[in-house]
């Protein structure tokens, strides 16, 4: 039945002129999740000492800093050396 509707709203979009959109990418596919950011080797060393002060890889430490720049909680890990929680 989607495929019905889709092609009545065509043919009525078409009929009155109305400007078709091309089909965009899908969301999921679009959005793979990775992504590769050059970054200056005094900040590289920075982040990887960071890291490792947590206690925690350098791919967490950089996911949680990015998270927390734009709002978005991200469960936090417990130090393997301590019950405090990692930042």
């Amino acid at each position: 039945m989607i495929e019905d509707a889709k092609r009545g709203w065509l043919e009525v979009s078409l009929e009155l002129g109305h400007s078709i959109p091309e089909p965009t990418r899908d969301l999921a596919i679009a959005f793979s999740g990775k992504f590769n950011v050059r970054v200056p080797r005094t900040l590289h060393k920075l982040l990887v000492e960071k890291a490792a002060g947590e206690d925690v890889s350098l791919n967490q430490y950089i996911l949680y800093q990015l998270s927390s720049a734009v709002g978005i909680q991200q469960p936090r890990k417990v130090s393997r050396s301590s019950e405090e929680p990692v930042r």
